[in-house]
This record gives structure tokens, C-alpha cells and sequence, in this order.
């Protein structure tokens, strides 16, 4: 039984014409972004500007069969995000608009190669969010610590080098939450996915 398990796993390798592998690196980047959010304490939704920046590092591997391939990769991200509510039905000093999180991506991205020069990709992405801060605190209430998304885009390959523009966001609703336990006059938060730009840099060994 285990010499057919084998042969099989072989065979599935086999299949592939290329195996390649790498590090990876680059930022994560929004600006402004105007959200649709909703209150949970009042039943309505208000418009939000978002922003979230930060900067990620990671590896992956790459198996192609023909032009096309599966990219699955790990990558540790560290986003600061801050948000712009106006005050409007809600008291803004009561919510928590700023916060740093620590996260680690699995991104698992289906794609085609043009020329062995450029690819597009897809696929979906699964989170599970670490340390989240706020003036230093840690506060586990503003994150649910795993999360499913989708992650789109396209790279430019020269030699072991690849240069990749993505976008990505959360299936989760926008919204200002109330929280368990109050810190000082905060006592709500955001939690918001809304989309994210990632500029990323590939070196193949």
C-alpha cells in the first residue's frame, strides 16, 4: 500500500514541468477609502474613510504546469489602520479609530503565464489575525482571529525577479461594534475590511 502512495505522489509531481520557490516582500497600502459601515448599537449604516498601511514579508512556492500554476505562499504582515468617522448618530470619542495588527496570510493563487514575462492570478486568501494594539494595549475584542478573503493581481518577471500588484479584501461586513469590556471612555471599535493594495517584490532561488 505504501509503494502505490508513492508511485502516486510521484506521479502528482510529475505532473508539474516546473517547481520553483522564494522569498517575498513589500508593502500593504490604502488611502481614503470611503466604507459603507454599519452601527450595530443603532441599526444603521454611515460612511467611513479608511486608511491602513504597513508592510509584509514571506515565502512561497510555485508549481506550473504549462502556463499555468498554483502560487501557495505564507507571509507576516504588520498594518496600521486608522479611520475617519464623522460625527453623526454615533459619539466618535467613545470608538477606537486607530490600531496596529499583526497578521499571517495564506494566500493560495491560481494564475496564467503570458511569455514566462507576466502573470495574472486569483485565488483565495486565509487570515489568522495575531496581536492587535491600541496605545499600547493589547485588545483582543477588535479581532476575530480567523478570517477568509479573496486576493487578485498581476506580476512582471525578470530572471529571479517579480514584481507584483495585488488587491485584496475580507468577505466580512464593515461595521462599529460595541465592546465587552470598556477601556476608559472607549467602549465600540471598528472593524472594517475593506480593500487593500499590496506592491510586492518575489526573489526566486
Amino acid at each position: 500500500m505504501k509503494f502505490y502512495n508513492v508511485i502516486i505522489l510521484l506521479i502528482s509531481f510529475n505532473l508539474f514541468s516546473q517547481f520553483e520557490y522564494g522569498v517575498k516582500g513589500g508593502i500593504n497600502f490604502n488611502s481614503n477609502i470611503n466604507l459603507n459601515a454599519e452601527i450595530e448599537s443603532i441599526d444603521n449604516a454611515i460612511n467611513i474613510f479608511e486608511s491602513r498601511n504597513g508592510a509584509h514579508i514571506g515565502g512561497f512556492i510555485k508549481l506550473s504546469l504549462g502556463n499555468f500554476f498554483i502560487r501557495p505562499e505564507l507571509t507576516y504582515s504588520k498594518i496600521k489602520n486608522s479611520y475617519n468617522i464623522p460625527y453623526v448618530l454615533v459619539k466618535t470619542e467613545n470608538i477606537i479609530t486607530e490600531f496596529s495588527q499583526n497578521k499571517i496570510d495564506i494566500p493560495v493563487m491560481l494564475g496564467y503565464k503570458f511569455y514566462n514575462l507576466i502573470n495574472i492570478f486569483a485565488g483565495p486568501r486565509f487570515e489568522y489575525l495575531g496581536k492587535v494594539e491600541f496605545e499600547s494595549l493589547k485588545i483582543d475584542e477588535l479581532k476575530n482571529k480567523f478570517k477568509t478573503g479573496l486576493q487578485y493581481g498581476i506580476g512582471v518577471k525578470f530572471g529571479n525577479i517579480e514584481v507584483d500588484v495585488r488587491a485584496e479584501r475580507s468577505f466580512t461586513k464593515n461595521e462599529i461594534k460595541f465592546m465587552e469590556n470598556q477601556i476608559g471612555e472607549k467602549n465600540q471599535y471598528v472593524s472594517t475590511q475593506g480593500k487593500l493594495y499590496l506592491l510586492g517584490i518575489s526573489y526566486y532561488f
